[in-house]
């Protein structure tokens, strides 16, 4: 049952994506700060047992950081400029990213419980 909530999850989420421009919901900075960022979450805390609980906790905590960082350079470099709301949607997208994944990592999470 658990699979079919997740495929499920992923599949709304990817097909809402899709009515849209879907290059606009990919930018590799952000995922790599994300991922990058959780893995590095997940050796800080030390504990294999708990990878997949501590690697969706890592993404989201990654995620409110890269729209920190997003925010400050909007501030630096798109003041007053017609860009800034494209701009800002770039921010967004790392907090995206690591809910999305902790979504998803809660429901492996309970996978790997049973």
């Amino acid at each position: 049952m658990r699979i079919i909530g997740i495929l499920i999850i992923i599949g709304i989420v990817f097909g809402a994506v899709s009515m849209i421009d879907y290059n606009k919901f990919i930018d590799l900075p952000s995922m790599l700060l994300v991922i990058g960022g959780s893995l590095g979450y997940v050796l800080a805390k030390g504990k294999s047992s708990n990878f997949i609980k501590n690697f969706g906790d890592g993404s989201v905590y990654m995620g409110w950081i890269g729209l920190m960082i997003g925010v400050v350079m909007i501030g630096n470099h798109h003041v007053n400029t017609e860009k800034i709301w494209s701009a800002v949607s770039i921010a967004f997208l790392p907090l995206f990213y690591g809910y999305l994944i902790k979504i998803i990592s809660t429901g492996l999470e309970k996978i790997n419980d049973e």
